[in-house]
């Protein structure tokens, strides 16, 4: 799928087990339903980057519609860099010491950057 950013081709859903007979194209719109969950891009492995289906709010001219985004590592890695993205949290590390790494060095940076380039924009 092409990154929102550089616009290049390079993020890519893996294919593995049942999947492998599945084109790019059906793994960007699955949506089965397994149980008490459903399998979509959101959850699934993907090579170069991140692709999600975000959903757009009330108050957005596209209220309620479910579009899918595809960014790449090395802009997702760029944007962080001048908080054109926010650091958010790391859902692989559950443990309360694990929780405070992240947030020391990546979650509190990231609000530095923000802030920094919030009060930059002001004065411009």
């Amino acid at each position: 799928m092409y990154c929102i950013c550089c616009k290049k081709n390079n993020v890519k859903p893996y294919t593995l087990g049942d999947d492998k007979e599945k084109t790019e194209e059906d793994l960007l719109w699955q949506n089965i339903k397994l149980f008490d969950d459903s399998r979509t891009i959101n959850n699934q492995m993907i090579d170069g980057g991140i692709i999600q289906i975000i959903e757009a709010g009330y108050g957005s001219n596209h209220d309620g519609d479910r579009i899918i985004i595809a960014i790449c590592d090395e802009c997702i890695k760029q944007n962080l860099e001048d908080a054109t993205l926010l650091y958010f949290d790391d859902y692989l590390f559950p443990t309360q010491n694990e929780k405070d790494f992240i947030q020391a060095e990546f979650v509190n940076p990231s609000k530095i950057k923000y802030r920094r380039r919030k009060n930059l924009d002001g004065l411009v």
